[in-house]
């Protein structure tokens, strides 16, 4: 790579993950903060995931089901992500800024009948009950998520989302995903941090206070995030 593409390149990466992002750090910077106490999921877990896909040239088992994940941006600064996953890779990330409800159930359409999945996951917190509203009326089978609704396992998490996010982190831990390689997932994820509440629960810092802290929100992540989220793992604090 020459001195200007160089240049180039690192640019890019810092717009795209920020000076302190852990990915950042590793791949740009050559230091080894593998993981921060509060940061969820470790930088390597991600390089492994996006490493795999080039062996399998980004392509699951045709035999394997496919899940479309789709997060709805609810504020103009984000976008609106469909992702798709074959098993346990990620085919797909699509990203839409600036659509209004309907325009993005068009794109969801378009990818139900690309794919035929087995199962459509939609995260369905305010406008997103509106594109879930409209799919089922058009005839798609489809499953709104709110994922701050109570966790599953309500003695261990705050709710669905701290959740599903660790269960993301186990099986990236365990090698059980394979990513694209994607710079702005990767940012995404290695942004995230952990907490625990007064009565131990896990909690994943909100888009809010990700936004107080100058991160970007997560909208490929939330995607992945749901579209593994019935995957379960064992829990593991």
């Amino acid at each position: 790579m020459c001195g200007l593409a160089t240049k180039r390149w690192v640019a890019e990466r810092l717009r795209v993950w920020g000076e302190e992002n852990p990915i950042y750090r590793v791949r740009v910077l050559g230091e080894f903060p593998d993981q921060a106490d509060d940061t969820l999921i470790s930088p390597s877990a991600i390089e492994r995931a996006a490493q795999m896909s080039a062996a399998l040239s980004g392509k699951g088992d045709p035999a394997e089901p496919v899940v479309l994940a789709v997060d709805v941006a609810r504020f103009g600064a984000d976008s609106s992500v469909v992702l798709s996953r074959r098993g346990s890779v990620v085919e797909e990330i699509h990203r839409y800024r600036s659509l209004d409800t309907m325009q993005l159930v068009g794109h969801v359409v378009a990818a139900i009948n690309l794919w035929e999945p087995a199962e459509v996951l939609i995260d369905e917190v305010g406008i997103g009950a509106g594109v879930v509203d409209r799919l089922k009326e058009l005839g798609h089978r489809v499953r709104g998520v709110n994922v701050g609704n109570p966790a599953l396992d309500s003695e261990h998490y705050a709710n669905m989302r701290a959740e599903g996010y660790w269960n993301l982190r186990q099986l990236l831990m365990e090698d059980a995903i394979v990513l694209p390689e994607d710079s702005e997932l990767s940012g995404q994820l290695a942004a995230l941090k952990y907490s625990f509440n007064s009565q131990g629960k896990a909690l994943i810092e909100s888009k809010e206070e990700m936004r107080r802290r100058g991160v970007p929100s997560p909208d490929k992540a939330d995607a992945l995030m749901l579209a593994f989220l019935f995957s379960r793992r064992k829990v593991q604090l």
